[in-house]
């Protein structure tokens, strides 16, 4: 309740209201846009349900005290599916972006509105409208004020634990005697996709594309830190010249191989071959990474937002 200011009651309000409850999917992206006003250094926020769940208005501003409030209103909300947690249900609403004049935090008055945008019957599922308000006022902002960005946390985290468990936990495995074993190569790739195969029991984060993903990711760190890491266990040599070497070999600038075994499987990976390996491994991550999304616009499951009159 603390992230929305001076507003505690009217949030309470809100929350209690069966409009959150049969529509949190919208109402908690909203509250993610304010989130987001937040982090961009906005101290005032505030979010409103009115007239039996057909209006929504948010408010932020104060930025570093310049006194700019704004106001963003979705009204004659007509909800195409009611069904209660439904992701992908497309909304149509009419919505304004309005800057407010004069605006008083405490009793939330204000002299006058001057409306920046507006937008008639626009359809788009809850996750669109907060890209539509970041898009609208990105563009209509004061030049003074900072935009309002939408980073995704979790996989900010998640892709950030994937590079940090290549780097420490395989490179660890990788400088054990284990790497003698002919079928070490398929042991390392069951270790690239162990930590995140859970992923594929929950229905929000299932996604095979986002799987080998964060294994590509795992396994381009591991090849980047299995030797400082393997200086740290004392299983490779601890000195300047040994790791400008390594490094040289993962940027394709020396004469030299190893062989990669994967059981009856040998592959001899050289120089060249292990630099343009990172540039194909995280190629293809990037967009393994939005395979999920690119494939719901073709199918229609995340539409582009469209407008109406």
């Amino acid at each position: 309740m603390d992230l929305v200011q001076n507003s505690d009651s009217r949030m309470e309000k809100a929350l209690q209201d069966s409009y959150v409850k049969k529509e949190n999917s919208l109402y908690n992206h909203l509250y993610k846009f304010l989130r987001g006003a937040e982090k961009a250094g906005f101290s005032y926020t505030d979010i409103d349900t009115k007239e039996n769940r057909k209006e929504i208005s948010l408010i932020f501003g104060n930025y570093k005290g310049n006194n700019e409030y704004y106001r963003i209103n979705l009204s004659n909300i007509v909800y195409g599916d009611e069904t209660e947690h439904s992701i992908k249900r497309t909304i149509k609403s009419d919505s304004n972006i309005e800057k407010l004049i004069g605006y008083n935090e405490t009793d939330g008055k204000y002299d006058k509105t001057q409306i920046l945008s507006r937008e008639n019957e626009v359809s788009a599922t809850p996750r669109q409208y907060t890209k539509l308000f970041m898009r609208e006022y990105n563009l209509n902002k004061e030049t003074s004020l900072p935009k309002i960005r939408n980073y995704d946390l979790s996989k900010v985290l998640l892709y950030s634990f994937a590079a940090a468990y290549g780097a420490t936990a395989i490179s660890a495995v990788d400088n054990t005697s284990l790497v003698n074993n002919a079928y070490y190569g398929l042991l390392h790739l069951g270790m690239l996709f162990a930590p995140f195969i859970p992923l594929q029991f929950s229905k929000k984060m299932r996604s095979l594309p986002q799987l080998f993903s964060l294994a590509l990711v795992s396994w381009a760190a591991n090849s980047l830190a299995y030797y400082p890491i393997g200086m740290l266990m004392g299983h490779t040599a601890d000195n300047l010249t040994g790791i400008i070497n390594f490094y040289k070999f993962q940027i394709g600038l020396r004469n030299s191989s190893y062989v990669d075994r994967y059981g009856p499987i040998n592959l001899k990976i050289n120089s060249q071959v292990k630099a343009l390996s990172y540039a194909g491994k995280l190629g293809l991550a990037g967009v393994l990474s939005q395979f999920d999304k690119i494939i719901n616009k073709f199918k229609g499951g995340e539409k582009e937002v469209k407008h109406g009159k």
